[in-house]
């Protein structure tokens, strides 16, 4: 394959920031089928413009995992329409402190010799600790249909996508550490849908997860877009 210039790898990095990052919602106000559409459709573009200038079959692929993850959040917000304009009237929501404590958990993994494994383990506590605030407390008290627990077996593969997609360490991976890694994942995505957790918190919590998700994908699609996916 023809190697790119750095022109055309420049462009599509930058579309990537300013049409695609930055229209990731980052306020629970932001967090509508609107705003998912044209983030949805930015993503084709962006699409289009790779597969017209060759970019590697790595980087579209990885385009294409970007859509599916952005329609799994906009069915959420979509089936779950009245659950997200209650919860946009109470001004005491913290959602996105959960995101920014999450992500920066995985900057102090991924800068450091630990892995993505290991970001996911270390996300049950954080997880946990949200769950608890005592807001939901009242919320709890507010009947509203739960959402789908479908989008967990879309997050999952999602999860295990981004773990199998980190740098390769096979060397000191263990059949003991990959079956704690599966257990921590099942906590994980069993917090999101447990009956314990009022069904507007659920619901937000599976569309926070959905931002991160989105937005560590976006991190390595832009590394692999610097190498043209090789």
């Amino acid at each position: 394959m023809a190697e790119l210039g750095l022109q055309t790898k420049s462009e599509a990095i930058v579309y990537m920031t300013k049409d695609v990052l930055a229209k990731i919602p980052t306020e629970l106000d932001d967090m509508t089928t609107d705003s998912v559409d044209v983030l949805i459709n930015n993503l084709y573009v962006l699409k289009y413009y790779c597969s017209q200038k060759n970019f590697n079959p790595n980087v579209i692929s990885r385009l294409d995992n970007l859509v599916e993850t952005s329609q799994g959040l906009w069915e959420l917000l979509d089936s779950n329409s009245n659950t997200f304009m209650y919860l946009k009237e109470m001004y005491t929501i913290r959602s996105l402190d959960l995101v920014a404590s999450l992500l920066g958990q995985y900057e102090e993994t991924t800068s450091g010799e630990e892995t993505f494994r290991d970001f996911v383990i270390s996300s049950v506590a954080t997880f946990l600790g949200w769950k608890s605030d005592t807001i939901w407390v009242d919320v709890a008290k507010i009947d509203h249909y739960a959402p789908s627990k479908t989008h967990i077996r879309r997050l999952r593969e999602e999860f295990w996508r981004l773990i199998s997609d980190s740098p390769k360490n096979g060397d000191q991976i263990t059949l003991e550490k990959t079956i704690e890694l599966g257990e921590k994942m099942s906590l994980l995505l069993k917090l999101m849908v447990s009956d314990e957790f009022p069904a507007p918190g659920r619901a937000l919590l599976l569309a926070t997860t959905y931002t991160m998700l989105l937005r560590l994908q976006i991190d390595k699609i832009i590394v692999a877009m610097q190498s043209n996916g090789e």
